[in-house]
């Protein structure tokens, strides 16, 4: 290509700082003093490339990355901006540019305003204007970030995307209002996730109903392309991630938490995550769209969550079956074509014994029974504590109470048993530094000696710390029988299990080995809030026939 047919390109670059500075840093104040520029000293073929909205910092912008393009292809011959700064505010990325990149290529750059022409030979003070600008970056980037903080603290949003489902208020940018057409979109997700429709489900619903993603609705709303847009194919077609965020949301219940996250550098464009005890945090801000027991039954379907798989449905009791010797979760057997009335469950630990080398037994119990078992057992709280309300609130409280105290005594004992042994290690450790110092034993007999109990400490100094929280955890909570009360009066009567009834009223489930003498099992059943519920009625129980020993098996739950 010959000189007179490259391209002079034009580069402007515009930052969200740079607009505070008013029209004249704008595209297109910066439009009109380059191609003025190109005009009076008879630059020709002038395209422009333009980034509008992107920091200087950055060297991933659209349009300079275009423009790269062509410099390498040997398609541009002079690149002209207002000055130094429009190129970047990284003193080493702009100087790549150009000292090495653009003349590698034979490429001139011109900088207008910093006087900065390649083509001469006084441009000695180039790389100092560089260091300026990223001076400048720098020094804007902490102001930005201490005007970001006073703002976190007093409640005003600063986490950049307003949630899927609410808008900006029109009055108020930091006040939050229901979205008239993605609300109930929200809405409707979490009501299928806790009546235990998978992801997939949700997500063939949302495609079925023309529900548009989150990127593509935002770029119709915004016209942004910060983000790639979604290809015409995937407009409906919802991410699982998208979807476990949307989940996990706590600003849904209607509260405001600001300084979620922080970057690493102003350079860089990766952020960290700050702990959730240390954002900020303002209860009942705005109006919620989801209440707060249908979160906590999503987030406890969220802490057991499964692939979606060619079997039609999720269990219902899965994430509440737990070996009741062991403590292993118990899993389903079942196949795309095993009857219903077979699938059973056996401890996990049992299943993975070619791996484990504690071995568990089978723990074999047919669903159907733990079905039988736990809806009755339903029947039979509900029962109680619709009929006797009063009584229920004071015995739970009672029995919380003493299991509390039976709970906390256990690990005091064991947090005893530890610090003294963590004593000793200590006074182990100071005699084998004190031989090791005057030459009683050498420094690989120390190593050796040490290496052990090196390694007791860190379990041990792990385990205090875990045993302390416990403890601090339990003296400060009591149970929430009340709130136990109000789940129940939910319902009048449950004539059938569902994902929703199940998790919303049971906490988990510890299914007992088969007594083979008595052919009987116990399975204990733990209610949400209030742990095991005694009525004074007798055990529920369900008979089965199991076909193993050839004898009728009685389940019984307390």
């Amino acid at each position: 290509m010959l000189q007179a047919d490259k391209i002079t390109a034009l580069y402007c670059r515009l930052s969200q700082e740079d607009m505070q500075a008013g029209e004249s840093e704008s595209i297109q104040n910066q439009k009109l003093i380059l191609q003025r520029y190109a005009d009076e000293h008879h630059f020709f073929n002038t395209r422009f490339f333009v980034d509008d909205g992107f920091s200087g910092v950055s060297f991933e912008r659209e349009g300079l990355q275009e423009m790269l393009r062509e410099v390498e292809a040997g398609n541009v011959a002079t690149v002209i901006t207002k000055d130094l700064s429009r190129l970047g505010r990284n003193y080493l990325k702009t100087g790549e540019l150009i000292e090495i990149i653009f003349p590698e290529y034979e490429v001139r750059y011109i900088a207008i305003n910093d006087g900065v022409d390649t083509a001469r030979e006084d441009n000695e003070f180039t790389p100092l204007r560089n260091w300026f600008n990223e001076f400048y970056a720098r020094d804007t980037s902490k102001k930005i970030r201490a005007v970001k903080q006073a703002k976190a603290q007093k409640g005003e949003r600063v986490n950049g995307e307003v949630p899927y489902g609410y808008i900006a208020d029109p009055n108020d940018r930091n006040h939050l209002i229901p979205d008239p057409e993605t609300a109930h979109v929200v809405k409707q997700i979490f009501a299928m996730y806790v009546q235990g429709d998978r992801v997939c489900d949700i997500q063939r619903w949302l495609k079925e109903h023309e529900i548009l993603t989150v990127g593509e609705l935002r770029y119709r709303r915004t016209g942004s392309t910060r983000h790639p847009r979604p290809q015409q194919s995937a407009w409906y077609s919802w991410p699982d991630k998208t979807l476990y965020d949307i989940l996990a949301r706590k600003e849904y219940l209607g509260h405001t938490f600001t300084g979620k996250s922080y970057k690493v550098s102003y350079k860089s464009k990766k952020t960290k995550r700050i702990p959730e005890e240390k954002q900020y945090f303002f209860p009942n801000t705005h109006e919620p769209l989801i209440d707060e027991e249908t979160f906590e039954l999503a987030q406890k379907r969220l802490a057991n969550r499964h692939r979606c798989t060619r079997v039609d449905e999720v269990d219902i009791f899965s994430g509440l079956l737990f070996c009741g010797d062991c403590g292993y979760k118990m899993y389903l057997i079942r196949g795309a074509g095993t009857p219903e009335r077979k699938h059973a469950y056996t401890c996990g630990n049992y299943r993975n014994r070619a791996r484990n080398d504690f071995v568990c037994t089978t723990h074999y119990i047919r669903k159907s029974v733990v079905s039988e078992l736990v809806l009755a057992d339903l029947k039979r709280v509900l029962s109680y504590v619709q009929s006797s309300e009063q009584e229920f609130i004071q015995t739970a409280n009672e029995y919380n109470a003493q299991a509390m105290k039976k709970a906390l005594a256990q690990q005091r004992k064991e947090l005893d048993k530890a610090e003294k042994r963590m004593s000793e290690l200590n006074v182990l450790f100071r005699k084998l530094y004190e031989d090791n110092a005057l030459g009683k034993i050498s420094d690989s007999q120390f190593a050796f000696l040490t290496s052990g109990y090196d390694e007791e400490k860190t379990t041990l100094t792990r385990r205090i710390a875990e045993l302390t929280q416990e403890i601090d955890a339990a003296t400060e909570r009591s149970a929430d029988v009340k709130r136990f009360v109000a789940l129940v009066r939910k319902y009048t009567a449950i004539e059938e299990l569902t994902y929703e009834n199940v998790h919303e009223l049971i906490d988990r489930i510890l299914i007992h080995e088969l007594d083979r003498e008595t052919n009987t099992r116990k399975v204990e059943i733990f209610y949400n809030f209030v742990g095991r519920i005694d009525s004074g009625d007798q055990p529920t129980e369900s008979v089965s026939y199991f076909r193993q020993i050839g004898a009728d098996v009685k389940s019984y739950a307390i």
